[in-house]
């Protein structure tokens, strides 16, 4: 029997229903094996598409936690991976792109009412982003046989922090040549190509940017923000605020130091109040969105958030507050950035227990003391022993 097939039979047992009853609130699977888990989760799935949310170890624990989830049936346009957003925080450097445009993706699934499976680890789901309701307003549909703007879409693209590039390689760019409209979207793996016969849109597709050649249509296209951190009115009011606090801050520092601290931050202060897009952007989050959440924040109610062994991501979690707050006193030190904190962009691990519905999935039956459980249930999906080659166990 497949593993597709026995997860679908086991969707549809009395034992599943009182095992997901535990999930209607804060619940507790204990006693199950990892590799139990995807295939748990599978049947539940099956059960009840919803929105999910798993948070386990690292990134690696994720990509098995996907295998597995397809192996037992879920397709894979139903799983996306949440990648963390926290490289310019730690250096100065281009945005991962690829990244970036799956974290977008990820996150806009997250907010959204549709089903779908959003693997992930500590860090990624606990750093602040954009809030839910910028996440859904801030977006763009186009369709086959509607007029359009040229010039409004080029400059709403620009808002959403799109940038102009000929041609367009990566995610978060865009092209105009004449009636033809090129647009690389967040959480898509290639390029969309609008054709336009005047205002109108003629055609929708995909296509391949090594060869430029087409490689299917689409009826439709919805466009998310390429960045997350976006503007908002009134944000050009904090380029004089952030050259405040280059002078307060610099006065405490040695001359060198200072005058680095100048150089770097006051080209910050100026694309700040042009409201330009710069790779620098995310250390002022904290200030354009000062009451945004989390990963954890974007879901709706009814929807699922699954811990897998929450004593593990504790520990890690801890570990990523402290590197991040390492990194930004070292960089703070250096004269790169003004003065923040770990908390400016990163939520305690306390916060994965702020979902209604958790659902706990634990092997050690032990879990940190901001978890709080009404439901435990022991399912007793334990590991086989190994066989190491004891011909005799296995005949067992």
């Amino acid at each position: 029997m497949r593993t597709s097939e026995w997860a679908r039979l086991l969707s549809e047992s009395s034992e599943l229903q009182s095992l997901l009853a535990t999930s209607d609130s804060a619940g507790e699977w204990r006693t199950v094996a990892y590799e139990a888990r995807p295939v748990l989760l599978a049947a539940a799935w099956m059960n009840r598409p919803r929105k999910i949310l798993v948070v386990t170890a690292n990134y690696e624990r994720a990509l098995q936690w996907q295998a597995k989830l397809g192996l037992c049936g879920v397709p894979q346009e139903m799983i996306a991976q949440l990648p963390s957003g926290t490289s310019a925080l730690f250096e100065d450097a281009a945005p991962e792109h690829i990244a970036l445009s799956d974290r977008l993706g990820a996150l806009r699934a997250l907010a959204e009412e549709a089903p779908k499976i959003v693997l992930s680890s500590p860090q990624p789901v606990l750093e602040r982003t954009l809030p839910k309701e910028i996440l859904l307003d801030a977006h763009l549909e186009i369709e086959v046989g509607r007029e359009i703007d040229p010039d409004k879409l080029l400059r709403q693209l620009v808002n959403l922090g799109y940038e102009p590039q000929e041609p367009v390689r990566i995610p978060g760019q865009f092209s105009r040549r004449g009636g033809i409209i090129d647009i690389f979207a967040t959480g898509r793996d290639t390029p969309i190509r609008i054709e336009l016969f005047g205002d109108e849109v003629e055609s929708i597709r995909r296509f391949d940017p090594n060869t430029q050649r087409s490689i299917g249509k689409l009826e439709s296209l919805s466009l998310s923000p390429s960045r997350e951190t976006l503007y908002s009115a009134g944000a050009e009011s904090l380029g004089e605020l952030v050259r405040n606090a280059i002078e307060h801050e610099a006065a405490g520092l040695e001359e060198e130091v200072a005058d680095r601290l100048r150089e770097l931050v006051s080209g910050d202060a100026q694309a700040l109040s042009d409201k330009l897009y710069f790779d620098r952007l995310d250390l002022y989050r904290p200030l354009l969105h000062p009451e945004s959440g989390c990963a954890i924040d974007l879901l709706a109610d009814e929807d699922l958030l699954v811990l897998d062994e929450p004593l593990e991501l504790e520990a890690i979690a801890a570990r990523n507050e402290e590197e991040l707050a390492q990194a930004l006193e070292a960089r703070e030190l250096r004269g790169e950035i003004l003065h923040s904190t770990s908390s400016d962009f990163l939520l305690p691990p306390e916060h994965m227990a702020g979902h209604e519905r958790t659902l706990v999935m634990t092997a050690m039956n032990s879990v940190p003391s901001w978890v709080d459980l009404r439901n435990k249930v022991d399912v007793n999906a334990v590991s086989l022993d190994p066989y190491r080659g004891r011909a005799e166990a296995l005949a067992l």
